[in-house]
């Protein structure tokens, strides 16, 4: 009887959801089959609860087979999920013709999938079901008594099928209301902020111009060395060229608007900024270059969107999860293949924008020793960055960064802070010490200390043979000693590199008549 099958599968189904802790993936049209999951740590099972009656055991294999197919192309299932098992219940009024007893130990032919169990409820009900609950590791028992009057059959069969359709309809309005605790106004105003500046670079020199990026507020290591450190913020405002910018905004309209819906106008807004803090810290601890951009707030963004899945990992895997995490791990391994990404802010802001999650918490989560905890961990970790970057010379000296330094202050005539940093940076220096005693030579000459100048430079020319700057102030300096032979080489050396510079061919002609 059709109707006494549906009331034992609407049983079972409710029984699931309410004392199991199933939830309802699909129902077909007709509620002549529902699917079920359950994840419980990192395994998973789906319970597939069908009235659809077969004839033939190659019937019922085929419609295993398609069902598992179909389920895995629609689920996201944990990323490091341990196990996978598939469970067919058929409630029916007989058996297939021929034997099916092959696939009560069946191999699933579809990948991913560790077991594959069949149930056939004809005969043998309560043993079925009680092998059932055995293999799916259920704790709760479920006993019922099916009514005899057929009135009374239909009436809780279809109470049983309100009852799941609402339980359905409460989980889908709480998964709704996860994703509308705020309107996405912040994220849209952060990015008109963002494309205004640009703009605005763009007119007063160029996005991608050193000096306007540092007259606006990049993060540049030497000046936060001196004190501007409110070059954190002003830099998570700032993007180098057009499609750094159209990347990060991609990132902001999409990720930034769905993260201030899940947490809030507030919390979104005190996610960004202490992710791009932390971001911005780590790359003046990890890179000595100038930097600017959203990045390390957009990886905090990420960051919260983890923390929301160490909350609500059934419902973070049932939607986004899976995406999310492949985006980070995806980004984070294009960042350490390009050089030129600053992955010290992408990490630093991912781990920034988790702590920060911890601080804020989610919407309507009262934990205030965890946000205490989160607060401490979060200011040891900045601070922990701060004393590294402060420490670490390697990144503080780092000749590039030291030589855009000098350029300045020559530019301004210091020329003794140029002589204390060349020296202090000559330790640390890998491919620009020529470059670096150079500089120093040119400050010593300016400050009248010849001989200084001219060992730098002696030296410089021996790392770099083919540097032409460094032989013409040499055989200046040697004619200025009246050394004419050692000026005359040098200045041979010069032609020899560039016979095409006039200077180098007048200084020649000078030496020759000097020493004739």
């Amino acid at each position: 009887m059709f109707i006494k099958n549906q009331f034992i599968q609407n049983k079972l189904v409710l029984h699931l959801m309410e004392q199991e802790e199933f939830e309802l993936l699909t129902v077909s049209s007709n509620q002549e089959e529902y699917l079920l999951w359950k994840t419980n740590k990192r395994n998973v099972d789906i319970v597939r609860v069908s009235l659809k009656q077969y004839d033939w055991n190659r019937e019922v294999e085929a419609s295993v087979q398609q069902v598992e197919k179909n389920v895995l192309q629609n689920i996201q299932l944990p990323l490091f999920k341990q196990s996978l098992s598939f469970h067919h219940v058929f409630i029916v009024e007989y058996e297939p013709v021929d034997s099916w007893s092959n696939l009560m130990n069946r191999e699933s032919a579809v990948n991913k999938i560790d077991h594959s169990f069949v149930y056939l409820c004809a005969k043998d009900r309560d043993e079925v079901l009680a092998h059932f609950f055995q293999k799916a590791h259920l704790h709760r028992s479920l006993a019922f008594s099916i009514p005899d009057n057929l009135f009374e059959l239909e009436y809780q069969t279809e109470t049983l099928k309100q009852k799941i359709q609402k339980i359905q309809k409460n989980e889908e309005k709480a998964i709704l209301a996860l994703f509308n605790r705020g309107k996405p106004r912040l994220s849209y105003l952060i990015l008109a902020i963002n494309i205004i500046i640009f703009l605005l670079l763009e007119y007063r020199g160029g996005s991608v111009n050193p000096e306007t990026l540092i007259q606006f507020g990049a993060k540049y290591n030497v000046a936060m060395m001196e004190g501007e450190w409110w070059r954190i913020i002003t830099s998570m405002f700032l993007h180098i060229g057009i499609f750094h910018l159209a990347l990060n905004m991609l990132a902001l309209y999409f990720i930034g608007t769905l993260v201030e819906r899940i947490y809030g106008n507030i919390r979104f807004v005190i996610i960004y900024f202490l992710a791009g803090i932390a971001g911005g810290m780590a790359s003046f601890a990890l890179n000595p270059s100038i930097a600017a951009g959203a990045s390390g707030a957009l990886f905090g963004l990420f960051g919260a969107l983890l923390y929301f899945g160490l909350k609500n990992p059934k419902v973070f895997f049932k939607t986004m999860g899976t995406n999310v995490i492949f985006i980070v791990i995806l980004n984070i391994i294009f960042g350490f293949s390009v050089p030129q990404v600053d992955n010290g802010a992408h990490i630093g802001g991912l781990i920034g924008g988790f702590i920060a999650s911890g601080i804020v918490m989610l919407p309507k989560t009262k934990a205030f020793m965890q946000q205490l905890i989160a607060v401490v961990v979060y200011v040891f970790y900045v601070f922990g960055l701060l004393a590294f970057g402060l420490t670490n010379e390697d990144v503080q000296y780092d000749e590039t960064l030291q030589i855009h330094r000098i350029q300045q202050l020559i530019e301004e005539e210091q020329y003794e802070e140029v002589t204390e940093i060349v020296s202090s940076t000559l330790p640390y220096a890998k491919e620009l010490e020529a470059e670096l005693r150079f500089y120093r030579a040119f400050a010593n000459i300016y400050l009248e200390s010849f001989d200084i100048a001219k060992s730098d430079l002696e030296t410089a020319v021996q790392h770099r043979p083919d540097f032409e700057e460094a032989w013409y102030n040499l055989a200046l300096l040697y004619q200025q000693e009246n050394e004419y032979d050692k000026a005359l080489q040098a200045a041979e050396k010069l032609l020899d590199l560039n016979n095409e510079e006039s200077s180098y061919q007048t200084l020649y002609e000078e030496l020759k008549r000097a020493e004739n």
